[in-house]
């Protein structure tokens, strides 16, 4: 792939949907991140500055979080995806790679596929984290008819949510709601209908996730292109938590790989 200078005069102005934590007008490739369950942009924050300086990091924010927090969350993965694309489509005209962790795989899933179904340019690189391939059945479904207190206990034995968070009433009205909605869109997915992607994919896990090592291994039925699968010490957030450093080394080296094809 020849090097891509994101020209400043028809770059896409940023929206509802996308945050731009450090703005790199001459990037050789876009990386459109994708929050899990509960989650939101910020977790990309520091992307942003610590990957290199040729990658231009988009963190997107789904509806019914923080700047978008009064909106509704959306609670069906088909339709979720069909937002998505429509939304992110004007930022898919030059090289990019889409990244996500739990929900968020499933969703830059969607929007590759999506991407493929209406002919619009194909990522370079797909990486999912954090979440079995199609085809796997998710050991927690159901989740969005659990008890608060249900919740709260698989919260923290997942990790990634502060003690004092999950102690304080108040925040707990807040995130739960939103929690609830995104374990109910996880619930609908299904695989969509078409062909494979063409483009390489990239999956990583954790070694003490409940996401087991066969399922990340999933993930390779859904791309012709062939499959990496990177496994690192912890839990469900092993990406943010004592795997974060060894994590950004791996998607790097997959994204330099694939702006040097």
């Amino acid at each position: 792939m020849q090097p891509y200078t994101v020209a400043i005069a028809t770059r896409p102005r940023t929206d509802a949907w996308v945050r731009i934590p450090v703005p790199r007008p001459a990037a050789r490739l876009r990386l459109l991140c994708f929050h899990p369950a509960g989650g939101g942009p910020r977790m990309y924050r520091d992307w942003a500055s610590e990957l290199p300086e040729d990658i231009e990091v988009l963190a997107v924010q789904l509806p019914g979080r923080e700047t978008r927090i009064g909106e509704p969350c959306l609670t069906d993965y088909e339709r979720a995806v069909q937002q998505l694309h429509a939304a992110l489509r004007r930022y898919l005209d030059c090289p990019y790679a889409l990244f996500g962790h739990s929900m968020g795989a499933l969703l830059a899933y969607g929007v590759a596929v999506a991407a493929a179904q209406h002919g619009d340019r194909a990522p370079e690189r797909l990486l999912v984290s954090g979440c079995a391939g199609p085809g796997i059945p998710h050991p927690k479904a159901g989740r969005p008819g659990w008890s608060d207190q249900e919740l709260v206990a698989d919260l923290r034995s997942m990790g990634g949510t502060p003690e004092e968070v999950l102690a304080n009433p108040e925040l707990l009205s807040l995130i739960l709601p939103t929690l609830r909605a995104d374990f109910a869109l996880c619930d609908t997915f299904r695989r969509p209908a078409g062909p494979l992607l063409d483009c390489p994919l990239t999956v990583l896990g954790g070694l003490q996730d409940i996401v087991t090592p066969e399922g990340l291994r999933h993930w390779a039925g859904t791309t012709s292109a062939g499959t990496s699968v990177h496994t690192y010490p912890g839990g469900h957030f092993f990406l943010t938590e004592e795997s974060a450093a060894s994590v950004l080394a791996t998607v790097s080296a997959a994204l330099a790989a694939a702006t040097s094809a």
